[in-house]
């Protein structure tokens, strides 16, 4: 077997991390974090950065020019995320790490579906239940109400011909169907929708393919602006959303359209 293997590519990052006292732990998610991963798999990992007054930027830094030395880098990014950092290297060979670097203490326990391949403080002893990442009723409204708001939305642009728009709205609140969805089946991470589903190894929702405009026209769009609207009525049952999902579904059923 080459050596250009993800595999390869993951040991090189245990490696990497347990050679670098400023690193606490260590943990993969994804499909490697499911026990799911295979040769097409992207390495989505994290480290814990302790507190040792050097400024995380400088270890941001050291993380790169390290991933950099594990294969040729064909490019990579560096994405701020508020005193935090999202790292992609993208591999001359087409293997790709995403690394988040965080300070070591916004770990409290282990997330589902990672694995702690490094954990000197104990940090990732604990298990973090599921539930943590549920969404609240408040929030669950929010995904039903803008799910019916893009159908409708979705409607308007198919009758004014704009087809693109069209195809984002219906688009966005397909998402958010599958977000809802993924909530009432009791899924780890609903937020992440239709990804969730399938790594949970559910089914989607009766009627979900024929969300699916089969074409960019108005009379494709329209039915499947049709065809979403009857399954979030079962989705977003519920979740007091009743009178706009009343009025959206009025618009689909007038002749005007």
């Amino acid at each position: 077997m080459s050596s250009a293997t993800v595999a390869a590519l993951l040991d090189q990052l245990v490696g990497w991390a347990g050679s670098v006292e400023w690193i606490d732990w260590l943990e993969v998610g994804g499909s490697l974090g499911r026990g799911a991963g295979d040769e097409l798999s992207d390495i989505d990992a994290g480290i814990g950065v302790v507190d040792d007054g050097v400024p995380i930027a400088g270890r941001v830094a050291a993380a790169l020019r390290s991933a950099g030395d594990f294969a040729p880098v064909a490019d990579s990014i560096v994405q701020d995320l508020d005193g935090r950092a999202h790292l992609i290297v993208v591999y001359a060979d087409g293997r790709q790490l995403s690394l988040v670097v965080v300070p070591a203490s916004v770990r409290e326990g282990l997330p589902p579906q990672s694995l702690a391949l490094l954990d000197r403080s104990g940090r990732l002893s604990r298990a973090l239940p599921a539930k943590r990442w549920a969404p609240d009723p408040a929030t669950l409204r929010d995904w039903a109400f803008e799910a019916w708001i893009g159908v409708g939305d979705a409607a308007r642009h198919a009758m004014r011909g704009n087809s693109w728009r069209a195809l984002r709205s219906l688009t966005e609140a397909r998402d958010l169907t599958w977000q809802l969805w993924a909530a009432t089946r009791d899924v780890p991470y609903p937020a992440f929708g239709a990804v969730s589903v399938t790594n949970a190894g559910l089914d989607a929702p009766d009627g979900m393919t024929a969300t699916h405009p089969a074409a960019l026209d108005r009379p494709a769009i329209l039915d499947s602006a049709r065809a979403l609207a009857a399954v979030l009525r079962d989705v977003t049952s519920g979740h007091g959303v009743n009178g706009v999902a009343t009025v959206i579904e009025s618009r689909l059923e007038s002749k005007n359209l």
